[in-house]
């Protein structure tokens, strides 16, 4: 099974969670020499400092992948498998984190050339809700919008969307927001060769879309 990385800032927060949890148990350590009576106090805040360090690093680097007709991931650091079967449809949006002190806010890389292209990611639904798609810009969005309905969600690397695609389990529709189609088209094009499986929804409502027409 190849395996692809679910979460985008890795590094980061490994560094975060790793200085935090060394922080602890230096104050562990000097708890334990300083204060009298102090060992029970510097074992536990050593012991929690170590815990805080390696613990999350399971979960940020968390990987993702098929096998056996199943999608094989993770959430909250418990491994997960989703028959493709279940998976009834799968949102291209916006790949958008949590940025300490700023929110959520959609993750970009640099290109070989400069420029900047926003990073997608992809939810997997067990339906989708076609009158709300135009909520569903970015995976944090998605997932509110489809609360109940989501499989999972991951950092979007399009080696797993042709697997996912080519797979026969996979009979679900597809839905790619217009801003990352339009980003990563060619791609796309080649891959869906036009399927009418595949969707390109807009920041519009469906229901506006369609009052419109009726007027014309």
């Amino acid at each position: 099974m190849k395996k692809y990385f679910q979460y985008h800032r890795r590094t980061p927060n490994a560094v975060f969670f790793g200085v935090l949890g060394a922080v602890f148990a230096a104050l562990g350590v000097l708890a334990f020499w300083a204060l009298e009576g102090g060992t029970a106090v510097g074992i536990v805040l050593i012991a929690f400092g170590v815990l805080l360090a390696v613990l999350p690093q399971a979960a940020i680097f968390a990987r993702y992948g098929i096998r056996g007709g199943c999608v094989r991931c993770q959430k909250r650091g418990v491994p997960r498998r989703i028959p493709l079967g279940d998976v009834g449809a799968a949102a291209v949006c916006v790949y958008d984190e949590y940025r300490r002190w700023k929110g959520f806010r959609p993750a970009e890389v640099q290109g070989s050339g400069g420029q900047t292209f926003t990073v997608p990611a992809i939810v997997l639904l067990r339906a989708v809700k076609e009158d709300e798609l135009d909520l569903c810009d970015t995976r944090t969005n998605t997932r509110l919008t489809h609360r109940g309905a989501v499989l999972a969600d991951m950092l979007l690397d399009f080696s797993f969307l042709e697997e996912l695609w080519k797979d026969e389990a996979f009979a679900g529709e597809v839905y790619v927001s217009e801003y990352i189609y339009a980003m990563y088209r060619p791609a796309f094009d080649e891959l869906f060769q036009g399927s009418g499986r595949v969707h390109v929804y807009d920041r519009i409502p469906k229901a506006f879309k369609e009052a419109r027409k009726a007027a014309k």
